[in-house]
């Protein structure tokens, strides 16, 4: 479908500016998570990739060196005196150079000694998780009568081993080489961070937890740990043969602690057999009635291998309980907001149910969500979600005398009275933490056909306008997440968990999180530009993009580059001052999003065609609004964003480009298909670009005709010559990639990789551009033999 030729360049003038009040000149930065990356990501992501940037989303969260003594009584001394602790004799343990020697020794010498009564430590070093977790900690402390070692969610604490000191991820705080922070960067030390990082993620995500603890032993030297949404708080080491008292007291504290001092949350206990069927059926139910919408999220019956539990969400009223098992999704990171999200079973309505957990920030002046649903609520916000409940959870759920806060936080540098041993680390947050209960909406993925994806954006953006205009307030994380649908095939505009007043100066939020793949391109450019309507809008129509692309029938093939989605750059060489940066590890790409917004998207056609034509003119919109910005697209003119804030945007316009489309009669029904780009690991990857490749020989040969760069077909179809120069890899820098496909001679076969067993998807995320975009030669060299091609 062709776009009128009035729509295809840029008017003279800009349109007219709508009169809005401007927001701030710099606003909180916008850091990169692993939640708010991964849930969207185009691309399968390996335990390995997630610890490699584990490490560098973790930077600056670790506090210490504490001294061991004080650590033990600042966070495990109980109010009653215990008894001396048992002796330990680590005499047996061998120093041979060989790690796995120590294990059995270290953990016979802590139980025999019945210093932790209650609990075992075992070695699970060669265990497979029950869940299929394949993060393998060393020992691991369990209770006595356990029968699944190597389980997560039983796991009290894990205890890592290294055979020498060079693998401890951290300064001592005598250490010649400490500096700025207390983090090693280079070599087996960051390995080994990365290590107990992933494990110490994967504990928290799997057990109702408010914080957590762990060990770490490099040779004979010794490191505590205490984990939580903040960061972590480190010991400094010492040599557990001489001081074997200070290893033998944490294990005697542990035993006596009771379960809320060992870090479970209070709020949640076993759900019992009678209460797991209520949710069990109740889950079956619900999907039978969903039909013919995907619900592939749900399971009918609860993942027996994940506990059932009771769960309370505080009311105004009193407290409401839920029944809840495996969450449909989950937090990657031991640190922040670690968002969980459940179908629940409603024991007071009795009914499934909504129910969302996560750790909101507290700085000063910031509203929590159920505050900004009353807001919404007074202000006749359309399109929001129904809230059954709403509330900070407390330390005692029946005093409501103090909420559940994070601690780590208390030895950020701008605190009165930090110890002398406490070394510079990033401006840490307090976190609270909360849930939120609401009736039970359709993702967005799940639309029937394309006029219901349409009309159930359209309908956030009105409550965008209506939030903005008389409620004052942006919504600021606007994903494919938080659009759903109801039961009429109307949208919702959910999770305002991280909404804020318009022209609220936040002074003490050092950043803040949200889905990356959605967010505009100014913001992703310049993090700390002050938030303002456009960029709710903008990320509106990325979500439109995405879904379209992923499922409705385009003209594009098989391989389809996501890069302009999913890519970012890691800063690396960081110095103190550039605490912007610091906070902000990584940053978006995003000259490849604009690239494909004014160039490459211009190739992309709809079979739809109200679908079509919407998108290019929503692209036209948006394209004319960076043209008319594009002198503030250098970091140079960052002090200069007031000339941003004279807004060419107007809502109005944008909504009159949904409701001319929905007004037409040419929409399909049910055209929605199923992902037609479901991440794929570099297996799957490579054999489909063989099979593509084996294709275009076998054609070739067919046709007899000499070009070794033959198309075939319009839904799986690539140019050989591009299959020659393409590698097949991750969007992540530094990532493992699958190797180069070797170019076969004439009358050859391609050599097949390695085939994944599993089926492999109809899609690819390899890229082309971006490879060859790194030396302008070969794209140029490239650019002719396709131009030769398409002649």
């Amino acid at each position: 479908m062709s776009i009128p030729s009035d729509h295809t360049t840029h008017s003279d003038s800009p349109p007219p500016a709508n009169p809005e009040p401007p927001p701030d000149d710099e606003g909180t930065p916008y850091k990169f998570t692993l939640q708010g990356w991964i849930q969207w990501c185009n691309k399968y992501i390996y335990y390995d990739d997630l610890r490699e940037m584990l490490i560098e989303e973790m930077t600056g969260l670790f506090v210490g060196p504490m001294p061991p003594h004080n650590f033990i009584d600042a966070l495990m001394r109980l109010k009653k005196k215990l008894k001396a602790a048992p002796k330990v004799d680590f005499s047996e343990v061998p120093f041979t150079g060989v790690e796995k020697d120590m294990y059995e020794p270290l953990c016979n010498a802590i139980n025999d000694s019945l210093v932790c009564p209650g609990f075992k430590l075992v070695d699970v070093s060669s265990s497979v998780d029950k869940n299929g977790i394949r993060l393998r900690p060393d020992l691991v402390l369990v209770p006595t009568d356990a029968k699944d070692m190597m389980d997560y969610t039983i796991m009290e604490f894990f205890v890592e081993v290294k055979v020498a000191k060079p693998a401890d991820p951290f300064y001592d705080i005598n250490s010649k080489a400490l500096k700025e922070t207390i983090e090693k960067m280079k070599g087996d030390s960051a390995e080994t961070r990365g290590q107990i990082t992933s494990y110490a993620a994967a504990l928290l995500s799997r057990q109702h937890r408010t914080f957590a603890f762990s060990i770490t032993i490099c040779g004979q030297y010794v490191r505590f740990f205490r984990w939580d949404r903040a960061g972590c708080i480190v010991s400094d080491t010492f040599n557990f043969l001489e001081d074997s008292h200070l290893l033998a007291e944490f294990f005697w504290c542990y035993a006596h602690m009771t379960r809320e001092q060992r870090g479970f949350d209070p709020t949640v206990v076993p759900a019992s057999a009678a209460q797991a069927k209520l949710l069990s059926d109740a889950l079956s139910q619900y999907i039978k009635e969903s039909r013919p919408r995907n619900v592939s999220y749900l399971q009918p019956k609860p993942d027996s291998t994940y506990p059932i539990s009771k769960m309370q969400v505080p009311t105004t009223n009193g407290i409401r309980e839920l029944i809840v098992g495996k969450p449909f999704q989950d937090s990657n990171s031991p640190c922040g907001r670690a968002t969980r999200a459940y179908a629940a079973y409603d024991l007071v309505e009795k009914k499934v149910v909504f129910a969302k957990d996560y750790w909101r920030d507290e700085g000063k002046g910031l509203l929590s969500e159920a505050e900004f649903y009353d807001i919404l609520k007074q202000s006749n916000v359309p399109f929001l979600p129904e809230v059954i409940a709403a509330g900070d959870l407390y330390v005692k759920p029946k005093q409501r005398n103090a909420c559940q806060k994070t601690y780590t936080q208390k030895y950020s540098p701008s605190r009165a009275n930090r110890p002398k041993w406490c070394q510079p680390c990033a401006e840490l947050r307090t976190l609270v933490h909360c849930r939120v209960v609401q009736k039970l909406t359709f993702p967005l993925p799940s639309a029937l056909s394309s006029k219901e994806a349409v009309q159930t954006i359209r309908d956030a953006i009105e409550a965008l306008k209506v939030a903005y205009h008389h409620g004052k307030v942006f919504h600021r994380d606007i994903s494919t997440g938080n659009i759903m649908i109801d039961e009429s095939g109307r949208g919702i505009l959910n999770d305002w968990d991280h909404a804020q007043k318009v022209g609220f100066k936040n002074i003490t939020q050092t950043y803040q999180t949200g889905v990356w793949q959605f967010r505009s391109i100014l913001l992703l450019r310049h993090p700390k530009k002050g938030h303002d309507i456009h960029d709710d809008l903008e990320s509106s129509f990325w979500v439109l993009l995405y879904i379209s692309l992923h499922y409705f029938e385009h003209n594009q093939g098989i391989i389809l580059d996501f890069s302009f989605f999913d890519e970012y750059k890691k800063h690396v060489g960081l110095k103190k001052q550039e605490e912007d940066v610091r906070d902000n590890c990584y940053s978006m790409k995003s000259s490849s999003r604009k690239s494909f917004l004014t160039d490459g998207l211009a190739d992309v056609q709809w079979k739809c065609a109200p679908l079509n034509k919407l998108i290019h003119g929503l692209r036209i919109f948006f394209e004319d609004y960076l043209f008319y910005h594009s002198r503030q697209d250098d970091d140079k003119h960052m002090a200069s964003f007031k000339d941003i804030q004279e807004k060419t945007v107007q809502v109005d316009v944008i909504l009159n480009l949904f409701d001319s489309a929905l007004a037409s009669n040419d929409w399909p029904e049910n055209d929605a298909l199923s992902d037609q780009y479901p991440p794929m690991t570099d297996k799957q990857t490579a054999q489909l670009l063989h099979d593509l490749e084996s294709r275009a020989i076998a054609s070739a040969a067919r046709k007899k005709k000499k070009s070794t760069a033959l198309a075939v077909g319009r839904r799986a179809s690539v140019p050989s010559t591009a299959l020659g120069c393409m590698r097949i890899r991750s969007c992540i820098p530094g990532i493992r990639s699958s190797k180069r496909l070797a170019q076969p001679k004439n009358g050859q076969q391609a050599p097949a990789p390695e085939a994944e067993p599993s089926q492999l998807p109809m899609s690819s995320h390899g890229t082309v551009k971006r490879r060859l975009n790194e030396d302008p030669a070969k794209l140029s060299s490239f650019r002719s033999k396709r131009a030769k091609i398409a002649k």
